[in-house]
């Protein structure tokens, strides 16, 4: 059975209290070993190449397209970031070349410790959706800098990136950015434009009754919607290049990365229509209604209203936070890395197809 997205980022209500103990013992295990200072890196020096990575949470979405990429790439070993061993995925990309399964979790902070102990650079992404989004974050990449280890992590679109907003994960994407900059923290923030990807969350539904339900009729401006394997690609590539060209990235700070050709979410519904082979479209649902139906499916509130706006401001329907670019950041681009996956390229993928297409009908005897 294909997993649910909403699967992936909900947290078991049962269990929040519980993480949330953790996280505070996991603090005053933190305590007075950590700085507010960053460590001069070696990994920032001219002809210095990373010979271990440290990947967390593999079983992301997107840190498994890093885990993927990186061991296609020859040269470096890749450290997979995992909460149980025996998870189906992460049994997965232990079979992938130089991939190591490393157990941990980013609610205790030792264990990220131990983890970052022998690598040379990390990756970083978490569930967006969680009241402890911050703080996972900052420890991480508090104690990464203690141990020299450049990160490169996933933002979100700069025009949800902002101190006041009322998107619940832009303010904490915000909020990390300023952390590690206040600190001089040896961080990369790759900021994606919409995933393609969360088309799936609709997944039951669409194969259901051929719609997606969304608090806004999808023909508001193009954008440069972007595949998850690309910002995987374009991780993979910061990651792995020489110390020298890695510090202009954490110069940078920010990183725009885009996906190839523009349009709006009418249009990938009609891409991804095409691709299945049976009709899907969009259905218009108010805001309200909407966040009330994502509630009900078990999402909290704040991060029902806080996807919900951002489909709208996606679409046009709701003013942005910020600038909204839609290219790439030059300073990537001037790497090698460009977009390779179209909306139709993703629509076709195994993942897609896998999720989406409907079984056949039993035929009569």
């Amino acid at each position: 059975k294909t997993p649910n997205l909403l699967e992936w980022f909900i947290p078991q209500t049962s269990s929040i209290k519980m993480m949330r103990l953790a996280h505070l013992l996991s603090l005053l295990v933190l305590g007075a070993q950590t700085t507010h200072v960053a460590a001069a890196s070696k990994q920032l020096e001219a002809g210095v190449y990373p010979k271990t990575i440290l990947v967390a949470a593999a079983t992301a979405n997107t840190g498994g397209h890093v885990v993927r990429e990186l061991s296609r790439r020859s040269g470096v070993t890749i450290h997979a970031l995992v909460r149980d061993l025996e998870d189906p995925r992460a049994v997965e990309l232990s079979k992938l070349q130089r991939v190591k399964l490393v157990e941990g979790n980013l609610d205790e902070v030792q264990t990220i410790r131990a983890a970052l102990k022998g690598v040379d650079r990390a990756f970083l992404v978490s569930a967006p959706f969680d009241h402890l989004h911050f703080e996972r974050e900052t420890d991480f990449l508090e104690l990464a800098s203690n141990a020299e280890v450049p990160v490169v992590r996933i933002g979100t679109a700069t025009g949800l990136t902002g101190p006041g907003t009322k998107t619940a994960y832009g303010r904490a994407h915000h909020g990390i950015e300023s952390f590690a900059q206040g600190r001089g923290l040896p961080v990369v923030t790759l900021r994606p434009n919409w995933f393609l990807d969360n088309l799936l969350f609709a997944a039951d539904e669409i194969k259901g009754a051929g719609t997606v339900s969304y608090p806004s009729k999808g023909d508001g401006p193009q954008v440069a919607m972007v595949d998850p394997r690309d910002v995987a690609s374009a991780a993979a590539t910061i990651l792995t290049l020489p110390g020298d060209l890695l510090s202009l990235f954490v110069s940078a700070q920010a990183i725009e990365v885009h996906g190839k050709g523009r349009l709006n979410l009418v249009e990938n519904v009609k891409i991804l229509s095409k691709a299945l082979g049976y009709p899907v479209k969009l259905k218009y649902v108010p805001l309200g209604d909407w966040v009330d139906t994502m509630v009900g499916y078990g999402m909290p509130r704040v991060f029902a209203r806080s996807f919900g706006s951002t489909i709208m401001k996606v679409d046009g329907a709701m003013a942005m936070d910020g600038p909204a670019p839609q290219t790439s950041s030059p300073l990537l681009t001037s790497v090698g890395w460009q977009p390779k996956y179209s909306a139709l390229d993703w629509a076709m993928s195994d993942k897609v197809q896998g999720a989406l297409r409907k079984d056949p009908e039993p035929q009569e005897l």
